[in-house]
C-alpha cells in the first residue's frame, strides 16, 4: 500500500462499497468502444475492398491486382479478429496494476492512432489500386495494437 493516499483514494475510503469499481467499468467500456468502432471502419474497408474485387473480376479476371486485394481482405479479416478476441482493457487487470496519468496518455494516444489508421483504411478501401498502402497501414495497426497490449497489460502482469 502506498504511503500516502490520493484525494480520490481517500473519498473512495469514505464512501461505503465504493473501491474505484466505476472508473474501472468505465476504462472496460471506453476500451470497447475504441475497438468496436475500429472493427466497424475494417468492416467498411471489407466491403468496399469486395466490392472493388467484384468489379475487377468482371472487366478483367485474370488482373494481378485480384490476389492483392485477396491478401488485404485477409489481413483486413485476421485484424477484426485480434480486436475482437482482445482481452479487454482493465479486465481485472487494475486490480493489481494502477494505472497513473501518463500511462492513461499513452493509452488514449494509442487509441487515437488506431481509430486513425482505421479511417484512412476506409477511405484508401475506396481506390483498390492503393491496395499497397492499405497493406502498410495495416502494418501499422498491427503495431499498435501490440503497443497496445503492452500499454493495457504490462510485462509485470501478462
Amino acid at each position: 500500500m502506498p504511503k500516502e493516499l490520493t484525494p480520490l483514494e481517500k473519498l473512495q475510503l469514505l464512501v461505503p462499497g465504493y473501491r474505484g469499481y466505476k472508473a474501472k467499468d468505465l476504462i472496460r467500456q471506453d476500451d470497447f468502444l475504441v475497438r468496436q468502432a475500429t472493427i466497424l471502419k475494417l468492416e467498411t474497408a471489407l466491403t468496399n475492398l469486395s466490392n472493388s474485387e467484384s468489379q475487377i473480376v468482371r472487366t478483367d479476371p485474370f488482373s494481378p491486382l485480384l490476389k492483392n486485394i485477396e491478401d488485404t481482405i485477409s489481413q483486413i479479416r485476421t485484424i477484426i479478429g485480434l480486436l475482437n478476441s482482445a482481452q479487454g482493457g482493465g479486465a481485472d487487470i487494475y486490480a493489481r496494476y494502477k494505472i497513473f496519468t501518463e500511462q492513461l496518455d499513452e493509452i488514449y494516444k494509442n487509441d487515437l492512432q488506431m481509430v486513425s489508421i482505421a479511417d484512412q483504411i476506409v477511405t484508401l478501401s475506396n481506390f483498390p489500386d492503393q491496395v499497397y498502402q492499405i497493406k502498410s497501414l495495416l502494418g501499422n495497426l498491427k503495431t499498435v495494437l501490440l503497443n497496445r497490449t503492452k500499454l493495457l497489460f504490462p510485462p509485470e502482469t501478462r
